[in-house]
C-alpha cells in the first residue's frame, strides 16, 4: 500500500500547488531525469512582452503611415497565442483581430510564424526573419538583440516590431536548484542564438541551443535519449508539442497552448517555474518511501 499511497500524496499535494499531473507515473520518470530542457519565451522568461517599437527595414525613418503597417500585423497576430503575437495585438490596439480582419486562408506555421492572403490576394508573413524573407538574416537586421517579429508580404520583409522580455521572478533560482540537484540544465529556443546565449547567460544554465526549429528541438532529445540520458522537457508553445511528447517527462505552463498542454505529463497551471523544484523534490521523496515498502519480505 505504501507505493500507490506515496504516489497519490505527492500528486494531491503538487494539485493543492498548481502543477497537475496528467500521468501518474511521470513522478517516477522525474526521479530518473538527468537533463531538463527550458523553451524561452513564455517559460522561462514572462509571459507577456512590452512592445517597444518598430523599425523600416528599407534604411528610412518610420513614420505616421508605418501605423497602418503595426495594425494591419496586429490584426493578423490575433490569429495566433504566440506571446509575441499576443503583445502585437495589445500594441497594435487591434481588440478581437479575427472578427472584422481582411485576411483569410490564415495559417500557422509551428516555429515559424503566421501568413495570410489579403484582399488583392497578396501572401503577408509575419514571425521569424527567414520566414518573412527567405534568406533573411536575422542577425543582420536585429539591432541590440531585443525578441523581434518580422513583417512583410510576397517574400519581401519591411518591418521589425521589437519587444522588451523579462525573467520570470523564480526563474534564477529555479536553474540553480535543478542544477544543485544534480540535473544538467539547456535553454532550448527558437530565437536567434545570440540573443539566446544572452538569455543562457543571464540565466546560468550549462548548455544554450539557439535558432532551434521544432524538427531540430525533437532531434535534439532523441539524441540526447539515444545517448541513455532521461530528459524532461518545459514548454508553453505549439511548436514545443511534438518534443514534449518525446521527453520522458514533460511539463507545460499553463498559459501555454492546448495542444501542448494535451501533450505534456503536467501542466503547470501556478505558472510558477518554482513549481518544478518541488515537484522534483516531492518525487524523490514519494519514490524513497516506496522503497522500503517493495523490500518488505
Amino acid at each position: 500500500l505504501a507505493a500507490p499511497s506515496a504516489l497519490l500524496s505527492a500528486t494531491s499535494a503538487l494539485a493543492r500547488r498548481g502543477v497537475l499531473l496528467q500521468r501518474l507515473d511521470a513522478l517516477e520518470t522525474l526521479t530518473q531525469v538527468q537533463r531538463v530542457y527550458f523553451d524561452k519565451t513564455g517559460t522561462v522568461t514572462d509571459a507577456t512582452l512590452q512592445y517597444t517599437g518598430l523599425q523600416r527595414l528599407d534604411g528610412q525613418p518610420a513614420g505616421p503611415a508605418d501605423a497602418t503597417s503595426l495594425d494591419r500585423a496586429a490584426a493578423l497576430a490575433g490569429w495566433s497565442q504566440h506571446p509575441l503575437s499576443q503583445a502585437l495585438v495589445a500594441a497594435g490596439g487591434a481588440g478581437d483581430a479575427t472578427a472584422a480582419d481582411p485576411w483569410r486562408d490564415v495559417q500557422e506555421v509551428p516555429g515559424q510564424g503566421l501568413q495570410a492572403l489579403d484582399a488583392q490576394g497578396r501572401c503577408w508573413r509575419l514571425g521569424r526573419a527567414a520566414f518573412v524573407q527567405p534568406g533573411l538574416v536575422a542577425a543582420a537586421v536585429e539591432g541590440d538583440g531585443r525578441a523581434a517579429t518580422w513583417w512583410g508580404a510576397d517574400g519581401q520583409a519591411s518591418h521589425r516590431f521589437d519587444f522588451d522580455e523579462a525573467l520570470r521572478p523564480d526563474a534564477l533560482a529555479t536553474v540553480a536548484a535543478l542544477r544543485q540537484h544534480g540535473l544538467q540544465v539547456v535553454l532550448l529556443s527558437g530565437d536567434q542564438p545570440a540573443r539566446a546565449a544572452r538569455m543562457g547567460r543571464r540565466l546560468g544554465v550549462d548548455t544554450v541551443i539557439g535558432g532551434a526549429t521544432p524538427e531540430s528541438k525533437l532531434a535534439e532529445v532523441a539524441a540526447a535519449q539515444a545517448q541513455g540520458l532521461k530528459v524532461a522537457m518545459v514548454g508553453d508553445g505549439i511548436n514545443d508539442a511534438p518534443v514534449l511528447a518525446r521527453a520522458d517527462a514533460s511539463f507545460a505552463m499553463g498559459q501555454g497552448a492546448l495542444v501542448t498542454r494535451a501533450q505534456a505529463d503536467a501542466v503547470v497551471a501556478s505558472n510558477r517555474l518554482g513549481d518544478l523544484v518541488l515537484a522534483h523534490g516531492l518525487a524523490r521523496r514519494a519514490r524513497g518511501r516506496q522503497r522500503p515498502g517493495l523490500a518488505y519480505p
